[in-house]
């Protein structure tokens, strides 16, 4: 029940690839971009308590180890001191220009390591493994990465590509049913803004995807997820 969309921007064409299962396949789809053996996985305490151990077996099926930090969760994680937690981290963990790090959780997540990964040795491959379904049909697509500053939101940031994204939707049975329903008002957003027949097809599968239907749940990720002239104008 694996999906895959090809973010085709040209020198940085990269595949999100959509389904159930994808933590427990991590080693076998993120070893092509691999020079050695080895990535660093930057989560959340949220994320890494469910999943983490699901994400060191799925790795180390193709023999890559991993190494963690894990943050605190929500949206204050995005700032001045977490990025520059993230960083010192990666330092000491000697990450060089070849190798990659793994954005593992929400928005947040996705947000803050994309942003350390893009100014770490001028630019470093970061992959997006997105964990809440807002995260999965949005912040992990198309490059915006960035933190908050005591001005506003997201005002400090960079455009930088992942490599790859896993939207593994298994994961999607451990949020709040809240945090399910938050990331399913953008998805009907999408449908609102411009595309009648899914907000028509969003009318008649909603309550079974909300439910935990997982071939729905793949294929609004997919039909949302899909790359339009909306996504990347600006990526």
């Amino acid at each position: 029940m694996r999906e895959t969309v090809n973010v085709a921007l040209p020198g940085r064409a990269y595949d999100v690839l959509i389904g159930p299962g994808l933590l427990a396949q991590a080693g076998a789809l993120i070893a092509p971009l691999l020079t050695r053996p080895r990535v660093t996985v930057i989560s959340d305490e949220t994320v890494a308590g469910l999943h983490l151990d699901s994400l060191r077996a799925g790795l180390a099926t193709q023999g890559i180890t991993m190494e963690a930090l894990v943050l605190p969760p929500g949206e204050g994680t995005k700032s001045w001191e977490n990025l520059t937690r993230c960083i010192d981290w990666l330092l000491t963990q000697k990450v060089e220009r070849g190798d990659v790090v793994v954005a593992f959780g929400g928005g947040v997540i996705g947000d803050l390591v994309g942003f350390a990964a893009a100014i770490l040795r001028r630019g470093v491959r970061f992959v997006q493994i997105p964990t809440s379904l807002l995260a999965q049909v949005d912040s992990s697509v198309g490059g915006k990465t960035g933190i908050n500053v005591s001005q506003g939101k997201n005002l400090v940031g960079a455009f930088h590509q992942p490599s790859l994204v896993l939207a593994d939707t298994a994961v999607l049975g451990t949020l709040q049913a809240r945090d399910f329903l938050a990331g399913y008002g953008e998805v009907v957003k999408y449908g609102l803004l411009g595309d009648a027949a899914f907000f028509d097809w969003l009318e008649v599968n909603a309550p079974a995807m909300a439910a935990g239907d997982m071939a729905l749940r793949v294929e609004a990720c997919l039909l949302y997820t899909s790359p339009s002239p909306r996504d990347l104008s600006t990526s």
